[in-house]
């Protein structure tokens, strides 16, 4: 009898732990990067205006490297965001 009790409690502790892990698995969207025109294809009238430092330092590190693909600013993708705000911030 204790042998069955101990069984049915090991039983409810595992089905309590595996679907907690099915619950916090959430799908991974995969989004397609978008095709980067180059200055040429933009002209001149199209250039982006650069935001100032401040500006730049409230965004995030992937929306400042996406703000770097779509300006065509080349830009260390595993630097730090210090480092890529100073590389959009310096481009011209």
């Amino acid at each position: 009898m204790e042998y069955i009790i101990i069984a049915l409690v090991g039983l409810a502790v595992v089905y309590a732990l595996f679907s907690e892990n099915k619950e916090k698995s959430a799908p991974v969207k995969k989004t397609k990067p978008s095709k980067v025109k180059s200055r040429r294809e933009l002209g001149p009238s199209k250039r982006a205006n650069t935001p100032s430092v401040t500006e730049l330092k409230k965004l995030t590190k992937v929306q400042l490297l996406e703000h770097a693909d779509k300006n065509n600013i080349k830009v260390k993708r595993s630097g730090s965001k210090a480092e890529v705000v100073k590389a959009i911030a310096s481009h011209k």
